[in-house]
């Protein structure tokens, strides 16, 4: 048997919470999504919960991610999608390089606070769909830190904004804000 080392934290109730409130946002929004690219895909939760819950049709999801760990558990935890014919495939790739394939309908960045440079951000296509996240959480590997709402959508600029958002995390010792915004670049 296998042992897959995870980061338990990729499971932690700000995680889970955030990636749930980001599939909810989006099948308020769409009944289908051709292709989906997850830049920062860390474990494939994300991919995992739009495909489980089914609520939206989505033909592709591509997981990327600069850690090469990620790549052989992410495509464990959506085996069900890799099987058929890679509707899901997790990839080892630095987003802030260009990705060899069509640009998708929708990126997909929950994890905005990790680049440590924008270039990702500005490969994207203007017209693209983009549903980012972010936060005001102090960490070290923290790059990108924005106090509000406005600010992230100040540094994350879309033409057309869909949805925008905050939810509060509070716990006994600590809490934080995550940010959301999807739309068009």
């Amino acid at each position: 048997m296998n042992y897959y080392p995870v980061n338990k934290d990729a499971l932690s109730n700000g995680q889970i919470d955030s990636k749930l409130w980001l599939c909810e946002q989006l099948e308020n929004l769409f009944d289908q999504i051709d292709t989906i690219w997850i830049y920062g895909g860390w474990y494939g939760l994300t991919a995992f919960l739009l495909r489980s819950r089914n609520k939206v049709r989505i033909s592709k999801i591509y997981s990327l991610d600069v850690d090469p760990a990620c790549e052989e558990v992410a495509d464990m935890i959506n085996e069900n999608w890799v099987f058929k014919e890679w509707q899901f495939k997790a990839f080892t790739h630095n987003c802030n390089l260009p990705f060899k394939k069509d640009f998708p309908d929708l990126i997909i960045n929950t994890s905005t606070e990790h680049f440590d440079s924008m270039d990702w951000y500005h490969r994207i296509p203007k017209g693209t769909c983009v549903a980012l996240q972010g936060n005001n959480m102090k960490h070290d590997d923290h790059i990108i830190n924005c106090n509000s709402l406005e600010e992230f959508q100040h540094i994350f600029s879309l033409s057309d904004v869909l949805y925008k958002g905050q939810i509060d995390f509070e716990y006994p010792t600590w809490s934080f804000t995550r940010f959301m915004v999807i739309g068009i670049k």
